[in-house]
């Protein structure tokens, strides 16, 4: 038997599916010269992901750059799905909703260690 893929397609509409046993996601944003990362935990609805509570310096990036990474990391050890030592990363596009950012996933795969 071969080895799993490195990389799995996810439709970013079905994203919450793969998710079962991640606590927070890493949401990535930058301001043309440095990334920000900060830990949060999202809603999600389908493809739409609400932050709150993320603080000043996101607020800021995404006000000046709308495209943004998000990454979870690998599931513990008491997860055994399919997918559970796979990270999920995602691209989207966020826009600030008051003192929230809004992320639209436009692409989404799960990605094992090499």
């Amino acid at each position: 038997m071969g080895q799993s893929p490195l990389s799995v397609k996810i439709v970013p509409d079905a994203l919450s599916e793969h998710l079962l046993g991640r606590e927070f996601v890493y949401l990535v944003t930058h301001n043309g010269e440095r990334s920000h990362v900060v830990a949060l935990r999202p809603t999600i609805n389908a493809a739409t992901l609400r932050f709150e509570q993320t603080g000043r310096t996101p607020l800021a990036n995404v006000a000046s750059h709308q495209l943004v990474t998000l990454t979870w990391a690998p599931c513990d050890e008491k997860y055994t799905h399919e997918h559970a030592r796979y990270s999920v990363v995602a691209d989207g596009v966020a826009v600030v909703d008051g003192e929230a950012i809004i992320v639209t996933v436009t692409n989404a795969v799960l990605h094992r260690p090499a």
